[in-house]
């Protein structure tokens, strides 16, 4: 305890001591007056940065070979320190061409590097503007890149565990993908297809993603959406069997005619939640009694007509009828 008691009285009297304080003040005023001269003095520094050059407005790709750029400096000590603290971590220059005013038609241009010094000594801030860059010039050239909408095609078989099938067609929920680049292959193209794809044994309403084919499409072209989302609705589906009568249409002169049978069986599946909603009515089955179907047929072939869409159709027995003509 008395050891420190008396560091603290040592303190004491130094700090009031004012020869002491005379000392550390020329100390300071020395140190400063070193400062001020040191780096008064000029320097001269060099960095180097990539540069690159954009276009958000018209979706222009550039390139340029001369993807470093060489910036040297010459300033005093107290800007050198600034530029050490601000800018010395910039890697990269992004220049907006549109500050540039290309012609963008042309497809290239040599563009001198004293056009492009204020902004990027307005990008990296604080460098003093007596700098040097290099290389005096900087090749740019560049492809306008086009866009356009392909329709897309699916290709992919679905099936299902019974008693599950398809309540609707398969959705694809994009339709159309967008492709860029070259406009000549652009024009060449006109629709891209899925990859051919099957999905099995589906019990429930699930979306899949299927891929999109790339291999048609030209190495200059870009397509950023790669997989189409495809909904398929699923539902518990039942057989039922109907008979109904077939009507006939004919011309005049086969007015008199008899068919046998004058019914026929329509197996077909519909979803559980719509059984109580299909109706007979909803049936209608017919033949065409012309000329040339009773001329080139024994038989004459049986359709349907208005089936709801709900109703899948299995089979109709039978698919064809005999004809009794009277004259």
């Amino acid at each position: 305890m008395k050891s420190i008691f008396s560091q603290k009285n040592i303190l004491k009297r130094l700090i009031s001591n004012k020869q002491v304080n005379v000392f550390l003040l020329c100390l300071l005023l020395s140190f400063a007056l070193w400062i001020s001269i040191t780096y008064s003095k000029e320097y001269i520094y060099s960095e180097s940065f990539l540069i690159s050059f954009i276009d958000n407005t018209n979706k222009v790709d550039f390139f340029t070979k001369d993807s470093v750029i060489t910036i040297e400096v010459k300033t005093n000590g107290f800007e050198y320190l600034a530029n050490q603290l601000f800018v010395a971590h910039k890697k990269k220059i992004v220049l907006d061409v549109n500050d540039i005013n290309l012609n963008l038609t042309r497809g290239k241009s040599r563009i001198p590097v004293s056009r492009l010094k204020p902004m990027i000594i307005k990008q990296l801030g604080t460098v003093s503007n007596n700098t040097k860059i290099s290389p005096e010039n900087i090749n740019l050239v560049w492809n306008k890149v086009y866009s356009k909408k392909i329709p897309v095609v699916l290709c992919a078989n679905f099936s299902f565990s019974k008693p599950y099938d398809a309540y609707k067609k398969p959705e694809m929920l994009i339709k159309e993908v967008v492709v860029e680049g070259n406009k000549e292959e652009l024009d060449k193209l006109d629709t891209l297809y899925t990859v051919k794809t099957d999905f099995k044994n589906i019990n429930k309403t699930i979306i899949f993603s299927v891929p999109v084919d790339m291999s048609s499409l030209s190495p200059t072209l870009v397509c950023k959406t790669t997989n189409i989302p495809v909904r398929i609705v699923a539902e518990k589906y039942t057989e039922n069997t109907i008979s109904i009568p077939i009507d006939v249409i004919r011309y005049e002169e086969y007015k008199n005619i008899k068919l046998l049978p004058r019914e026929v069986k329509v197996r077909y599946r519909v979803a559980m939640k719509d059984y109580n909603k299909a109706n007979i009515k909803d049936f209608k089955s017919y033949v065409i009694c012309s000329h040339e179907a009773l001329s080139n047929n024994s038989k004459l072939k049986v359709y349907l007509s208005n089936i709801p869409d709900y109703i899948k159709v299995v089979n109709i027995l039978p698919e064809k009828v005999d004809y009794i003509l009277f004259k």
